[in-house]
């Protein structure tokens, strides 16, 4: 659409196509930017590494226990073998707990339009209008913001491609529009919740 400032008709309505100046600036005031969104990003960070510290001490610990009770029992080089065998298992064992636990994580903002960090913040993800999102939109943002991390399960190299194009991406939340590039091709934005309509 044309942005230009132009004078209201007789009938108090204004010229389709256009906006004027005041109510494109409102249409993206509302939007959240840049730092509030890198600030629950910082939080889903925290959270997730509280969610896998637990497990990740558990299985090297559980690890370390069964090695030495290994090695105590035997006493030999094939003992210590063992033990490191075990200490490898509980450490592998969480790791991939941990990468289950993380995407799990972040399908909360698939499913809801928010992650646990933007709903301490009170933000949510909206159509690029304001109004409501549905689960479709969010998967699609979803999908898109966390392509690089998808993609590399099939294709390494583009992967890579994938995740630094989007992590570049997420700086256009600072421009005037307020959308990093899963923003703009999704057709969504990030609001407060209470701003959100419908």
């Amino acid at each position: 659409m044309h942005l230009k400032t132009t004078r209201y008709s007789p009938s108090g309505s204004p010229p389709l196509g256009y906006f004027d100046t005041a109510n494109h600036n409102a249409m993206f005031s509302n939007r959240i930017g840049f730092g509030p969104r890198l600030g629950a990003a910082l939080l889903d960070f925290v959270f997730t590494i509280l969610l896998c510290t637990p497990i990740l001490l558990f299985g090297a610990g559980a690890g370390i226990a069964a090695g030495l009770g290994l090695d105590s029992m035997m006493g030999s080089e094939e003992a210590e073998a063992m033990a490191l065998i075990g200490v490898s298992a509980g450490m592998i064992g969480s790791i991939l707990v941990c990468s289950i636990l993380a995407l799990a994580y972040t399908l909360v903002e698939a499913l809801t339009g928010a992650s646990p960090g933007k709903r301490v913040m009170g933000m949510k993800v909206a159509k690029a209008d304001g109004s409501a999102g549905d689960v479709s939109l969010y998967l699609l943002r979803w999908s898109l913001k966390n392509s690089g991390t998808i993609l590399n399960l099939i294709l390494p190299v583009v992967s890579s491609i994938a995740s630094l194009v989007f992590f570049f991406g997420c700086f256009g939340a600072l421009s005037e529009k307020r959308q990093a590039l899963h923003d703009i091709i999704a057709k969504s934005a990030v609001y407060k919740t209470a701003d959100i309509t419908g």
